[in-house]
């Protein structure tokens, strides 16, 4: 059974994000925009080396 989390695509999601942020006007919520993008992007590759996959490149569904 998949969840919705093996159908996000957090890069795809953490790229948006940052251009989203980018379009803002200079200041601290751009700044924090940034940085939570930064993060989603950190965590898009973290999900990449813990997410283990099948040998056709899907994402390994367990449970």
């Amino acid at each position: 059974m998949k969840t919705l989390l093996d159908r996000h695509d957090w890069a795809t999601r953490a790229s948006e994000a940052l251009a989203q942020a980018r379009q803002l006007p200079p200041g601290a919520m751009r700044f924090e925009a940034i940085r939570k993008a930064e993060q989603l992007g950190f965590a898009a590759e973290m999900r990449k080396w813990l997410i283990p996959k099948k040998p056709n490149g899907a994402p390994k569904v367990t449970g």
